[in-house]
């Protein structure tokens, strides 16, 4: 699987996770258009570059790491609030993937 076939698998699971943010939210917080996220989405960029990735990551609140480097798949697990809020911290996310991967 290639960088972009992960790049475009991981933006509407990331955006999901941010509240179902939409691919016009997204496009706003990073000041691209809504056309340019749907471009990536559907694996039509074939260098997005690394500053328009790092602004997405930052806005979706995770680690450029996470949006371009292996294929996410969400989860649903019931776990208590203040958990929660900690993983949603991305060094805490980070730490976590580093682990596992071991």
């Amino acid at each position: 699987m290639g960088r972009i076939d992960v790049i475009s698998g991981n933006l509407p699971v990331l955006r999901e996770l941010r509240d179902r943010m939409t691919q016009h939210d997204l496009a706003e917080r990073v000041g691209v258009s809504r056309r340019t996220i749907a471009r990536l989405e559907s694996g039509e960029v074939a260098d997005p570059g690394v500053d328009l990735m790092q602004r997405i990551a930052a806005a979706l609140g995770v680690s450029l790491t996470h949006l371009i480097s292996s294929p996410l798949r969400p989860v649903i697990l019931p776990i208590p609030t203040e958990l929660c809020d900690r993983l949603a911290d991305p060094e805490i996310l980070d730490a976590i993937t580093r682990e596992l991967k071991r």
